[in-house]
C-alpha cells in the first residue's frame, strides 16, 4: 500500500511540474506606447506607390529566449506588437498572407515538434492576421528556424507571384543552429528563385545573432536584415512596409506625348538643397544641412550628475562654432535638460550648468558670447522615458537651436 501511495504522489508531483513548465506569457512591466500608423492608401491610389509583393509569410520565433525581458517587455511581446504595427500599416491591396511559429509546441508529449502554421496561407485580411497572432502562446523550447523555413517552403508551394518571407527572431545562439538555418534559407531561395525576398527583423541586441541573421537575409538575394528598434516608429514601419511590399513610382508628366521639362530650380542660400524643396531657407553659410535643407545641430549628452563636455561631442561643437564665426549675425539658444533622478530644484540648477558648459566651450572657440543665450529646463522636457537607463541617458542633454 505504501508503494502505491508513493507512486501516486510522485506522478501527481510530476504532473504539476510539467504544467509549470508550460507556463503563461509573462506580463509586461510597462505599457507599449500607442501607435498611429502612416496611411499608405492615398499614395497607393494616387500611383505614387505600386504593389510589388503578392504574398508574404511571417515566421515568428517563439522559443525560450523570446521570453526574456528587453526594454521593459518580453521579446515575444515586442515581436507581437511589431507585427501588429505591420498589420495596421499595410494598405488595402490583394495579398496572400501566412503566419508560422517555431519552438516547442503546446503538446508536451510532442516536445520535439518544431514549427506550426497559425494562419494561412490564405487571402490576407487584417482581422485574419490578428486572429492568427492571437494564437501565439508562451515562449518555450529551442529555436529550429531551419524547420520553420522548410515548412514555409511547403506552405507557399501554390502561391503565385512575388513572395516576401519575414523572419522575426532574437537570433540567440544558445537556441539556434545558425548553419542549418542558413542552409534552409539558401535551399528556399533555390526553390523560388527571384520570386522570393527574405526580410529578417531582430528583436534585441545579440551581436552574434545580428551577424548570423544578416547572412540569412543575404541568402535571399533581395530583402535585408533590420533591428526592430529601427522600424518601431510609425515612419520606420511605413518605410519597412514600402520596402517589403511596395515600390515607389517615378511620375513623369507628359503633355501631348511631350515630356514637360522644368527649369532647374535655384539654390538661393547655397546649401546644396534647391529652393523648391528647401524647408529652411537662408541657412547660415558653411552649415551642413539634411535632405530638407535644414541645419542639423547635434545634441550634447552628459553622464549622470555631470556637466562637463565629453570628448566625443567636441568635433560637432567645433563645427557649430565655425558656422557662428562665419555668420556673426546668427544667434544660438542652448537649453539644458536632466533626467528625473534628484529633486526638481537640483535638476534645474544642473540643467543650467550643462547649458553654460556648452556656451563656455563655444566661446573658447571664438564665438561671441553675446550671440549665445542659455536656458535650463531641468527634468521638465524629457526626450525619452525616465523609466529605463537608456531613456534617462537620452534626457541628460543640451539642445542647440540656431535663431536665424
Amino acid at each position: 500500500m505504501r508503494k502505491i501511495c508513493f507512486k501516486s504522489m510522485l506522478i501527481a508531483s510530476l504532473g504539476l511540474f510539467l504544467m509549470g513548465c508550460v507556463g503563461q506569457k509573462p506580463v509586461a512591466t510597462q505599457a507599449v506606447q500607442p501607435f498611429q500608423p502612416v496611411d499608405l492608401n492615398a499614395a497607393l491610389q494616387a500611383g505614387q506607390l505600386k504593389q510589388k509583393t503578392g504574398a508574404f509569410m511571417v515566421i515568428l520565433d517563439r522559443s525560450n529566449s523570446m521570453g526574456e525581458m528587453y526594454s521593459g517587455h518580453t521579446k515575444l511581446q515586442l515581436s507581437e506588437e511589431l507585427l501588429s504595427r505591420m498589420n495596421q500599416t499595410l494598405p488595402k491591396m490583394p495579398l496572400t498572407g501566412g503566419l508560422e511559429i517555431f519552438g516547442r509546441m503546446e503538446d508536451f508529449s510532442a516536445q520535439f515538434a518544431t514549427a506550426k502554421v497559425l494562419y494561412g496561407p490564405t487571402a490576407y485580411s487584417k482581422e485574419g492576421f490578428t486572429n492568427g497572432m492571437a494564437k501565439v502562446d508562451a515562449a518555450r523550447g529551442l529555436s529550429p528556424l531551419d524547420a520553420a523555413i522548410n515548412l514555409a517552403g511547403k506552405d507557399m508551394a501554390n502561391v503565385k507571384g512575388q513572395i516576401s518571407l519575414i523572419i522575426v527572431s532574437d537570433g540567440v545562439k544558445e537556441d539556434m543552429d545558425y548553419a542549418s538555418a542558413l542552409a534552409a534559407a539558401k535551399a528556399l531561395k533555390g526553390q523560388y528563385g527571384d520570386r522570393l525576398c527574405i526580410y529578417v527583423i531582430q528583436i534585441g541586441k545579440d551581436k552574434e545573432g545580428t551577424k548570423e541573421l544578416g547572412k540569412i537575409a543575404e541568402a535571399g538575394g533581395c530583402g535585408f536584415a533590420v533591428n526592430a528598434d529601427e522600424i518601431w516608429s510609425a515612419d520606420g514601419m511605413a518605410a519597412f512596409v514600402i520596402d517589403a511590399f511596395l515600390q515607389k513610382v517615378e511620375v513623369v508628366k507628359v503633355v501631348e506625348e511631350v515630356v514637360v521639362v522644368k527649369a532647374a530650380p535655384m539654390d538661393s542660400d547655397g546649401d546644396g538643397v534647391t529652393d523648391d524643396i528647401d524647408q529652411c531657407p537662408n541657412t547660415p553659410k558653411g552649415a551642413v544641412v539634411d535632405a530638407r535643407g535644414c541645419y542639423v545641430v547635434d545634441k550634447v549628452y552628459f553622464d549622470f550628475d555631470k556637466f562637463n563636455i565629453k570628448p566625443e561631442f567636441k568635433p560637432a561643437l567645433d563645427a557649430v562654432a565655425l558656422v557662428l564665426q562665419n555668420n556673426p549675425t546668427v544667434n544660438i539658444t542652448i537649453s539644458g535638460n536632466t533626467d528625473d533622478i534628484g529633486t526638481p530644484a537640483y535638476n534645474m540648477k544642473l540643467s543650467i550648468k550643462r547649458a553654460n558648459a556648452v556656451k563656455a566651450y563655444l566661446v573658447s572657440k571664438g564665438v561671441n558670447a553675446n550671440n549665445i543665450s542659455v536656458i535650463g529646463y531641468g527634468e521638465d522636457r524629457p526626450a525619452d522615458t525616465n523609466a529605463t537607463p537608456v531613456g534617462r541617458a537620452m534626457n541628460r542633454r543640451a539642445v542647440l537651436l540656431l535663431m536665424i
